[in-house]
């Protein structure tokens, strides 16, 4: 073998040496500091690779709740109550008499002028004239009393706007009594005409 060879191969396994070298410590990176010198460990190795087991499933993010505006719902107003028609006739008293009479009294005109108003503007409006008598004499006789007195309560009404259609009269004489003693004030109270609708 040639010098020249030797030459050449010795340079050959140099140059093998320190790339074996080169490479074997490329692994590891010399940190020189002032006061401590360390080796620090290879980077750490890749990651897995990800496999169907090992692969994280995003979980999905909860929904919030849609932000409404609700209205607040607005109480109904209660309706009004409307009261219901007060009965005319309700307001108005009996018509008086005195004993064994039919003739209408003064202290009756103010009530049967009121009536006679109240049903001249109410033309489809009826009323009916009862005739009372109190218990003395006989129930013939009382029948009769009865039946004059409410027709002469009944002959106001028309000549004070009244119509003879709206007025329909009864006698009832003594079966109806308001009171039952018997006083001359209780005698009082029965004899009278009383108003009601049919």
């Amino acid at each position: 073998m040639s010098p020249r060879v030797r030459r050449h191969g010795h340079g050959f396994v140099l140059w093998l040496i320190f790339v074996m070298i080169v490479s074997g410590c490329s692994g590891r990176t010399i940190v020189t500091s002032g006061e401590d010198q360390a080796v620090q460990a290879s980077p750490p190795p890749p990651p897995a690779p990800v496999t169907e087991e090992t692969k994280v499933v995003p979980v999905p993010k909860p929904e919030e709740p849609e932000l409404r505006v609700e209205e607040e719902p607005i109480a109904p107003v209660p309706d009004t109550p409307v009261p219901p028609p007060v009965d005319p006739l309700s307001e108005l008293s009996d018509v008086y008499f005195d004993f064994d009479r039919y003739a209408i009294r003064v202290d009756a005109r103010s009530t049967l002028n009121r009536l006679a108003d109240l049903f001249s503007s109410e033309p489809n409006q009826e009323l009916i004239i009862e005739g009372h008598c109190d218990e003395r004499g006989t129930s013939a006789y009382n029948l009769v009393l009865g039946e004059r007195r409410a027709q002469a309560a009944k002959q106001y009404l028309e000549k004070h706007g009244m119509a003879s259609s709206q007025i329909k009269t009864a006698s009832y004489g003594k079966e109806r009594p308001f009171c039952l003693e018997h006083t001359e004030a209780c005698w009082q109270s029965n004899r009278r005409v009383h108003f009601r609708k049919p």
